[in-house]
């Protein structure tokens, strides 16, 4: 009779210390990904809620402005002042604008790296996980979203890559070894 290790975790054997963690939910069956209507409809929802942390910016943009056409006179001249109040004015907006997205697009990719998914993927009821189904940490989600940016950028197609991938896989994905799957 030989000797047969203790088995944990549907058949695997149990981890010791230092090995990397077990995921929570498990890698995902073979062609169980999310589809392509989806994860369109969250990446729609993620921009809208951008667009929404850029409203403080719109507002005092859209002040500075009017301040600065307020003051014009009758052939459209601004005083010293004025121009420089609105200059001022719409620098501040601006920034706020600039804040404003980066603080929304950082918290969903803080999201996305503890959860699995951003407020869009959420509400369509998919996530982003590893090969191991763990969530992918801040800076692997950091870094896949911003490589996702600049590819998509690069070539829109590189957008579509899932369509045309067996396991839905866009190029980022497959640079990350992350797949979406259905939450």
């Amino acid at each position: 009779m030989s000797y047969q290790p203790p088995q944990g975790n549907y058949g695997a054997p149990p981890q010791g210390y230092g090995a990397p963690p077990q995921g929570a939910y498990g890698a995902p069956p073979p062609g169980n990904y999310a589809g392509l209507g989806s994860r369109l409809v969250a990446v729609i929802i993620d921009s809208l809620i951008v667009g929404v942390g850029t409203i403080p910016g719109w507002i005092v943009f859209s002040i500075a402005m009017a301040g600065a056409v307020a003051t014009s006179d009758a052939r459209g001249h601004i005083s010293d002042e004025a121009g420089a109040a609105a200059s001022i004015g719409l620098f501040a907006g601006w920034a706020l604008l600039f804040i404003g997205a980066a603080v929304v697009w950082l918290y969903n990719i803080y999201l996305l790296g503890r959860d699995g998914a951003t407020l869009g993927k959420r509400w369509m009821k998919i996530r982003v996980q590893t090969r191991d189904g763990v969530p992918l940490g801040f800076g692997k989600a950091f870094l896949r979203e911003l490589v996702k940016g600049i590819l998509g950028n690069l070539c829109f197609l590189l957008y579509l890559w899932p369509i045309w991938d067996a396991e839905k896989q866009g190029l980022h994905d497959k640079v990350f070894g992350t797949h979406v799957v259905p939450a």
